[in-house]
């Protein structure tokens, strides 16, 4: 046999572990060819409104924000099943006030095998505090941005606000990002351009009831202010002290990559490969 036809069968073997869908945490575009006016026929994404308890006005977030310059972040969790899988990509979506080109230029990624919590969170706090992976963030560049939809109110079609999506590799990660199964949280957050602002914002799962989990959390300041110390918190739109609870939500995000193979799988892809490659030097 060949070498050239021997790397083609080893080839044909190692497809059975190419690069695949792994999860999404749920969609948000709501209408794919639902713009008017100026975005006319282009796919938007209505937030979905609700009334605060004793209001009539109708609440709702077009996107929360996750911005490395202000020092705010947000977290989802997924599990991983089967054997494991091999992380080979991640892809988070994000929109800035006023920028209608693909403006983020950097993600910053961590993992955690917990939910995040920090010494200010909310009662009650683990103890010992959960901590992430890695000590410092994988700084990832952000590569091209992609456009998916523009986000609206609930009513609205024609607000131009462009959501761009970004696909970033996730090599940096311990062992090169493969997982053993078990529940993980992925937290990330976007650097971009600096004015008219620096803030980011990702977009929520859109329906609702589409989301895996609605349980976002988020590292923001938990009175709303700028200069407020960031902690660890769940995401709950709509929330008033005292008056309303407000209701968690889900961010979207996918993950690529392979399943990692059952040992007896993986151990009949080596001799499979090996034999082979034997046969192709003799």
């Amino acid at each position: 046999m060949h070498t050239v036809g021997a790397a083609a069968m080893v080839g044909a073997l190692s497809q059975t572990l190419s690069a695949v869908p792994l999860y999404s945490n749920g969609p948000w575009v709501t209408n794919p060819t639902g713009g008017t006016g100026a975005i006319v026929g282009l796919p938007i994404s209505n937030a979905e409104g609700f009334n605060i308890p004793g209001s009539s006005f109708l609440f709702s977030t077009t996107g929360t924000g996750a911005t490395v310059s202000v020092n705010t972040a947000v977290a989802e969790d997924f599990t991983v099943t089967g054997d494991g899988w091999d992380l080979d990509s991640l892809t988070v979506y994000a929109f800035q006030t006023s920028q209608t080109t693909p403006s983020v230029t950097q993600i910053q990624v961590n993992l955690w095998t917990a939910p995040p919590f920090s010494a200010g969170s909310p009662a009650p706090v683990p103890d010992p505090l959960p901590q992430p992976v890695l000590a410092s963030a994988l700084q990832i560049p952000a590569g091209p941005g992609t456009f998916v939809a523009h986000r609206q109110s609930p009513t609205s079609t024609s607000t131009n606000r462009p959501v761009f999506s970004y696909t970033v590799p996730l090599d940096g990660l311990p062992d090169s990002g493969r997982l053993a199964p078990g529940t993980y949280w992925l937290q990330w957050s976007f650097a971009g351009a600096a004015t008219p602002s620096a803030n980011v914002f990702t977009p929520l799962v859109t329906p609702r009831t589409s989301a895996a989990n609605l349980n976002a959390r988020l590292l923001n300041s938990i009175d709303g202010s700028s200069a407020g110390a960031r902690i660890w918190f769940e995401g709950r739109e709509g929330f008033v002290a005292n008056v309303s609870d407000g209701r968690p939500y889900a961010l979207p995000f996918e993950l690529a990559g392979t399943n990692v193979p059952e040992p007896a799988l993986a151990s009949a892809l080596a001799i499979g490969a090996a034999t082979i490659l034997r046969r192709a030097r003799r």
